[in-house]
């Protein structure tokens, strides 16, 4: 009976170890997402379309963007780069689906131009401004190793051996 018990929790032990090693790390996921740009000292803000992204989220319940400041960073030195804002404060939203992502664009849109303090939202085309996908530091994706199938090809030396052991 305790040998059961005993194998019955080194069982479930085992699962949920298994279990947690793989929610660590990130998932590659397409995403939608769009920058908004806003400078303290000016009037105008800026804002990217929503673009589709291959991107890399974190694989637990949070799903959160890895690396969510270079995105942002992209964004600042695109505007720096074209004298559009010179300290720009940036931020990048996005959705794992297009509805989502278009309701927050649309939504931060109305916020700034029918605001009581009237801003003046300047939009960034795709070919003028375009993410660029970002792999996380540590990303070190799921694959299996393949094994190798085909016989393997023996050094001269190695044959040599091979044959003289077998001529004693």
């Amino acid at each position: 009976m305790k040998v059961r018990q005993v194998l019955i929790i080194a069982v479930v032990l085992l699962l949920g170890w298994v279990n947690s090693s793989n929610a660590k790390g990130y998932k590659p996921a397409k995403v939608y997402m769009f920058g908004f740009a806003a400078s303290f000292n000016d009037s105008t803000v800026y804002m990217t379309n929503v673009q589709k992204i291959d991107a890399y989220l974190a694989n637990d319940r949070t799903n959160f963007l890895a690396n969510r400041e270079d995105y942002s960073y992209q964004l600042r030195y695109y505007l720096q780069s074209t004298g559009l804002l010179n300290f720009p404060t940036c931020v990048t939203m996005y959705a794992e689906n297009e509805s989502k992502a278009m309701k927050k664009f649309t939504a931060l849109k109305n916020k700034y131009e029918k605001g009581k303090k009237k801003y003046d939202v300047k939009l960034i085309s795709d070919s003028e401004f375009r993410y660029k996908a970002v792999t996380p530091d540590n990303y070190t994706p799921n694959v299996t190793p393949q094994v190798n199938t085909t016989p393997a090809v023996q050094s001269k030396e190695a044959q040599t051996q091979e044959n003289g052991n077998k001529q004693l």
